[in-house]
């Protein structure tokens, strides 16, 4: 493995990108047998690092018996055919081995197009220079998804496939698309679940739909990229009902081709109600990961909606509550603790809108406006009257309209949450 660096960096984000690579490598299943590092000025263009450290690469890779160079940067398709020339083995670098681990994950149709279009995207450009080398068919990392064969290198071939994965993309988003359009009707709230990759966002769905009484709760795996098909969870809370999105794991410098072919999937968190971003509170990388995230939050995706960071104490360990500024509201606790989740879903809750207040006076005749309240509201107090039944409640005001004949007041003991969306 090949680690490069800019000249005069600091020793922590050298360290940060070892991990990194290390963790992504051990993820896709390769087994590290040596590391080799460079510190560079200026890429060299033939070879991203100079012919020296070339040349020790290549001796390590006979001195190990290696069948594989990973470089934790982007090449060129020229770099790569001139790294693999001189080490006499296959050479990926972070954006392939990214896109292989994403290929493993895929299993349904959308995110094997997703991850099809993002690898067909990559080795477009990568074409020249490299010649018979992308006609090698082989097994192990690297080698996985549509494939290395000599009709897929046809420049025109692949142009096809591109288009054709891109009509099947942008058809699944108007899917989802017209999805949340009917939520929005149906008075549903969304929330996405967003992250850097591996720091609980799985885990924490399969918790609020295991604790909530949803049958497919799976839970979640200590590994990167756990997630790559969007999973989502319908719960209903106090009279509102939310559905939940764990949405692909963020990473630094995430490959544009893959942020370009998951932007339909991505789209989940644009148009949420609310955003929770989960973060590893026990991470050594923290504030670098949390402006991994808020770097495709803000300028990729360009989400305005209120943001609950989420500090999962992975371990359970007792630390210090992290500052994140951005956020509308933070916690920290682990996701697996059952009162920690149930707050969460009450600060959800409150983020997610206004809720009116109203005192109510129900005839004996209207049991059925009692009913509504008890499914649709959060019922405060209930008191029996000469009448019928006096009801003090705090109301979503989408839900609020079959209520207002019989309110005395409204806003009693105040609002409930935030303000009002669009205030």
């Amino acid at each position: 493995m090949l680690h490069v660096f800019r000249d005069g960096e600091d020793a922590a984000p050298r360290e940060r990108m070892r991990t990194e690579l290390r963790s992504l490598l051990e993820t896709a299943g390769a087994k590290l047998v040596h590391e080799v590092e460079q510190a560079v000025d200026r890429s060299n263009a033939a070879t991203l690092v100079g012919s020296g450290k070339v040349l020790e690469l290549a001796a390590a890779v006979r001195g190990h018996d290696a069948d594989l160079v990973v470089v934790g940067d982007d090449l060129s398709g020229a770099q790569l055919r001139n790294i693999e020339d001189a080490c006499d083995v296959r050479a990926i670098d972070r954006t392939q081995l990214i896109l292989d681990i994403f290929a493993s994950r895929a299993d349904s149709f959308e995110g094997k197009a997703q991850v099809a279009l993002a690898q067909l995207s990559y080795l477009l450009p990568r074409l020249t220079g490299r010649g018979a080398a992308m006609s090698r068919l082989g097994g192990g990392v690297g080698t996985r998804g549509p494939g290395e064969t000599k009709l897929e290198t046809d420049r025109r071939r692949i142009r096809k496939d591109i288009s054709h994965l891109r009509g099947v993309v942008a058809k699944q988003g108007l899917r989802r698309r017209e999805l949340r359009r009917r939520r929005r009707r149906q008075g549903v709230y969304s929330v996405s679940i967003v992250g850097y990759t591996n720091a609980g966002k799985t885990t924490l769905l399969s918790e609020l739909a295991r604790r909530y009484g949803d049958r497919r709760a799976q839970p979640g795996r200590d590994r990167l990229f756990d997630t790559l098909d969007v999973a989502t969870r319908r719960i209903v809370h106090e009279g509102r009902t939310f559905v939940f999105t764990d949405t692909v794991g963020f990473i630094r410098e995430l490959p544009h081709h893959l942020v370009d072919a998951f932007r339909a999937t991505l789209e989940e968190a644009v148009d949420a109600d609310v955003i929770v971003l989960v973060a590893d509170a026990e991470s050594n990388f923290l504030p670098e990961e949390l402006d991994a995230v808020y770097d495709v939050l803000e300028r990729v995706l360009h989400t305005t909606a209120p943001v609950l960071t989420v500090f999962n104490r992975r371990g359970g360990r007792e630390c210090e509550l992290p500052c994140d500024p951005r956020a509308a509201r933070t916690a920290a606790g682990s996701v697996l603790d059952a009162g920690f989740v149930g707050e969460l879903l009450e600060a959800v809750d409150e983020l997610a809108g206004h809720r009116m207040a109203l005192l109510l006076d129900v005839p004996d005749d209207r049991p059925d406006i009692v009913g509504m309240a008890y499914r649709v509201a959060r019922v405060l107090s209930v008191a029996t009257t000469d009448a019928g039944m006096q009801m003090e409640l705090q109301v979503d005001p989408r839900d609020a309209a079959p209520f207002l004949p019989f309110a005395q007041r409204t806003d009693v003991g105040g609002d409930y949450g935030s303000e009002p969306r669009g205030s």
